[in-house]
């Protein structure tokens, strides 16, 4: 068994300690107000109660990197909704979820724009971020857990103008995965060379402030790419600066060209929630460094060794 009081926690892997009490005020890091955000049963969770996430299975922290209206929070719910619909994923056994309410948030917002036709307000700042859903592998009897973290697009705007917010943010500093989330409809845009600034400091302040170590995987989807023609000249030419922008930063580890619309009948991101599932039954790195990075890492290695 795990002895909670003697190891820090997957709360101190991915956000920084937090102070509570009865007479706190729930504020925003980002605007300095206060927090309307209630958090009920099966929400998605914060920095104060991911702790609850700790359990016999090591969870595989996707952290979701975008500017608003990227399609970040889309994508999630294009993955709740593919879980839903089919109860597992490729191989993978939907088991159980502790943000059920969190993910069915995503997945209402969802709806309602594509039946109105109406974008509705971006994620706020202050909204709780991490997603947990568990899987079973029908093949291996392996039980993983996928950990999504879906921070307001507001929030790595912010980054760009205010670097040592990065600093703060162990999630980002600490996971093993970190997915970029592009809009492909810009690269043929006017809007491509801001796109092309923003995106570049950014990824500037995330080096700066050693985003991109601990032998971090960084995916890059392209998303809204039905919305284009990535055959075109313009889209290739753009999207191979973009590739070149962040490799000068990290290396790829995986591109993808992704639209996250009508999933049932979508193979590419089906074949791209299992790639995600896959990830999680990667071997944990557990050199000397990781474990004392990581306690919670090094409180579930020890409880194997018992």
């Amino acid at each position: 068994m795990i002895d909670m009081s003697e190891t820090d926690n997957i709360q101190n892997l991915i956000t920084p300690e937090t102070k509570t009490g009865s007479d706190e005020k729930k504020m925003s890091s980002y605007t300095g107000q206060e927090k309307p955000h209630k958090s009920y049963y099966g929400d998605a969770m914060n920095d104060k109660n991911v702790n609850d996430l700790v359990d016999d299975t090591i969870p595989h922290v996707v952290i979701l990197v975008g500017f608003p209206e990227y399609g970040k929070s889309t994508f999630v719910s294009s993955f709740y909704h593919a879980v839903m619909k089919n109860g597992q994923i490729g191989n993978y056994q939907f088991v159980d979820s502790e943000t059920i309410f969190g993910f069915e948030q995503r997945a209402h917002i969802r709806k309602v724009e594509t039946k109105t036709k109406k974008r509705l307000d971006r994620t706020p700042v202050y909204a709780n971020y991490f997603l947990s859903m568990v899987f079973v592998n029908k093949i291996t009897e392996r039980k993983v857990k996928l950990v999504l973290s879906d921070r307001a697009g507001d929030t790595y705007k912010d980054y760009v103008t205010v670097g040592q917010r990065i600093n703060d943010d162990k999630a980002l500093n600490r996971s093993k995965h970190i997915l970029f989330f592009l809009d492909a409809n810009a690269l043929t845009s006017d809007g491509f060379l801001e796109m092309q600034q923003n995106l570049g400091l950014l990824i500037s302040r995330m080096a700066n402030y050693g985003a991109f170590g601990n032998n971090k995987r960084v995916d890059v989807v392209f998303n809204k790419s039905d919305l284009v023609d990535v055959k075109s000249e313009a889209f290739k030419t753009n999207r191979e600066v973009i590739i070149k922008q962040i490799n000068q930063a990290t290396t790829i580890h995986r591109e993808d060209n992704l639209h996250c619309t009508n999933v049932p009948n979508n193979a590419e991101i089906n074949k791209y929630f299992e790639y995600l599932l896959e990830s999680c039954e990667e071997p944990v790195e557990n050199s000397e460094d990781m474990i004392r990075k990581t306690d919670w890492v090094s409180s579930k290695l020890k409880e194997i060794e018992m």
